[in-house]
């Protein structure tokens, strides 16, 4: 269905030939079927005329935003109503063709519209057919509206996040969005894989809780072998030192060793090959022990020389360290340049728009932005014309306002 996803230059992309019905909205559905879509998957998405999903409106103009540009490239649009039987049919047909079913309606709403798994599958059993939602499809929170802030508060990430002494703090952008879009990608690709092996598609169950915790591990197992209730330890690693930021002459610096070996090339770098036997810091334990005297001689020595100049130091002793940047430094970092951490495409109705590409670099079948993120129903005449509806019946669903046209760039 559809013209076939090529990657740069023609090459063949990962997931040719794969096709994505995306009735998701916002960021972490959206952002799941994206990736998809990156890696090749003919991706079509379904909007509800006549305003489309929220994230249009966020900050955007004309019906686009560039928020809406980054997290929904790759993908043909249609704007369906999935209120009426025709609307619903016309999503039916699509997931009929479909390898792969992304949705986050709250639960029981896909399956109240005619669109959830059951009835999804009954029509194409080896569908792989994801939800994305707040708590997951059952138990006490089930159905409860779930968003970023909301999973971050629930999971633990603000408790730990924030220095001693402060609230919980949100951590920055759409963590547990993209931590739920991660996992729906990577689960999909997994179960598509089984459907290669087995011929049966399955139900993928995803929420924003589990997924935001699977990001705490480590604090996980220890407080549950310790019975410790961990605290806001703010920028540095309890377990180590120096494991942290530090203030240099002109900004921070990100310090961290792992053992003893380093530690005395940290010390000849930092210009005390001395520190290495003073008692006080000698041992890693002792450190931590006294770690606000420890932190206050390193940054007296560190306040002698700008940030970069140290990093020089440190790399030539391979001591891992690295700039704490402000937001707008960290595209002007030439490691950042050179792997082509950012793309630019022109986004119609918008202008150009910056987004973060597929972040694996795959020698192969490397992942391209191959278009930019659809206008409101730029698509759907086209979708409609390749499910076989003529060009009058095209037309009347138009006018009954049950699809919305839009017309090409």
């Amino acid at each position: 269905m559809g013209s076939r996803p090529r990657g740069p230059r023609g090459m063949s992309t990962m997931l040719e030939g794969i096709r994505v019905l995306d009735l998701s909205r916002v960021i972490a559905g959206p952002y799941c079927a994206t990736m998809l879509g990156d890696l090749g998957a003919d991706v079509i998405k379904v909007e509800r005329p006549p305003v489309g999903d929220d994230l249009r409106v966020l900050r955007g103009k004309n019906g686009i935003s560039a928020s809406f540009g980054a997290i929904n490239r790759n993908k043909r649009g249609i704007a369906v109503d999935l209120q009426r039987p025709e609307g619903v049919a016309i999503a039916l047909e699509l997931a009929r063709r479909a390898d792969v079913v992304v949705e986050n309606f709250l639960p029981g709403v896909a399956a109240k519209l005619g669109v959830g798994y059951a009835a999804v599958s009954a029509i194409n059993p080896a569908v792989v057919y994801v939800s994305v939602t707040g708590f997951g499809q059952d138990g006490p929170h089930s159905r409860r509206p779930g968003y970023n802030t909301i999973a971050q508060g629930m999971s633990g990430l603000m408790a730990l996040t924030g220095h001693p002494g402060d609230p919980p703090t949100r951590v920055a952008g759409s963590t547990s969005d993209l931590s739920a879009a991660w996992v729906a990608f990577g689960s999909v690709c997994a179960a598509l894989v089984h459907r290669f092996r087995t011929g049966k598609g399955q139900y993928l169950d995803v929420n924003l809780l589990a997924s935001s915790l699977s990001l705490l591990p480590d604090p996980t197992a220890i407080f549950f072998d310790t019975g410790v209730r961990p605290q806001r330890e703010g920028n540095r690693n309890p377990a180590i030192a120096p494991g942290g930021a530090y203030k240099t002459k002109d900004g921070y610096i990100n310090i961290v060793i792992m053992n003893q070996d380093q530690w005395g090339r940290f010390c000849g770098a930092l210009g005390e090959p001395a520190l290495e036997k003073e008692p006080r810091f000698a041992t890693n334990a002792e450190r931590i022990s006294r770690y606000d005297e420890f932190v206050a001689y390193v940054e007296s020595r560190l306040a002698t020389a700008a940030t970069a100049e140290w990093i020089e130091r440190f790399e030539a002793a391979q001591i891992a360290a690295g700039p704490v940047y402000e937001f707008h430094e960290v595209f002007e970092d030439p490691q950042v340049q050179h792997l082509g951490l950012v793309a630019t495409f022109d986004q119609p109705g918008l202008g150009p728009v910056h987004a973060l590409p597929f972040p694996t670099r795959a020698s192969a079948t490397p992942a391209a932005i191959r278009r930019p993120a659809p206008l409101l129903g730029q698509h759907t005449g086209e979708v409609l014309t390749e499910l076989g509806y003529a060009e009058d019946q095209i037309e009347r669903l138009a006018v009954e306002g049950t699809i919305l046209l839009h017309p090409s760039p």
